[in-house]
């Protein structure tokens, strides 16, 4: 009897249920509980995600998100957001607390170059964009180009600051008065810059 060949989505369900197992054996390792329960938490959000959208794309049943038309309203309580997560920063950040991990990188990485997977994808790339790069940058994988990046969030315009004006320094010398001597009228006038030369007179040739 001919075993059935598994589908894109059950070969990415072992994938993850492989390097959740993996992650739960550092414990030995010294990687901590809440460390290990933030890191299986990110996984199974991943393959949950995957596994209800490859559900409904077999099913037909898959349609993509409509923006709105209008703006959405701000909310009347601006919630304070979430501190970052400092482990997610760093692309393949899973691979130093999980160096068996690598193993599910390279198995992730055929998965996504697999043509089934690569129709799967093309099928939602918006909406499977989230769960596949979230894995790809914790595995060190590059995702598929088919995968669109997160658009980026607007800055907040600065608010450009008047520059304050410059004030007009005085002359560096008073201009000689006219009852001055007459040696004194032929003193450089105001705004010469004196430099070595100038005090000493030009050097004589010999």
């Amino acid at each position: 009897m001919p075993i059935a060949t598994p589908t894109p989505a059950e070969r990415f369900a072992d994938i993850l249920w492989y390097l959740a197992q993996a992650v739960v054996t550092r414990t030995a390792f010294g990687l901590s509980q809440p460390l290990i329960n933030l890191i299986i938490t990110r996984i199974r959000d991943a393959k949950q995600a995957f596994a209800r959208l490859a559900a409904r794309i077999d099913a037909g049943t898959y349609a993509p998100r409509r923006r709105a038309s209008t703006p959405p309203r701000p909310p009347a309580v601006q919630k304070p957001r979430p501190p970052p997560n400092p482990l997610a920063r760093k692309f393949g950040w899973l691979l130093p607390l999980v160096p068996g991990a690598v193993v599910f990188g390279g198995q992730l990485d055929s998965l996504l170059r697999d043509p089934e997977m690569a129709a799967l994808l093309a099928a939602a790339p918006v909406s499977l964009r989230r769960p596949i790069r979230s894995l790809c940058w914790m595995l060190r994988v590059e995702p598929p180009d088919i995968l669109p990046r997160p658009p980026a969030k607007p800055r907040p315009p600065r608010e450009k600051k008047p520059r304050p004006r410059r004030e007009k320094l005085p002359p560096p010398y008073p201009p000689t008065p006219p009852e001055a001597p007459a040696w004194m009228q032929n003193w450089p006038r105001s705004g010469t810059r004196w430099t070595p030369t100038r005090i000493r007179g030009s050097p004589r040739s010999a």
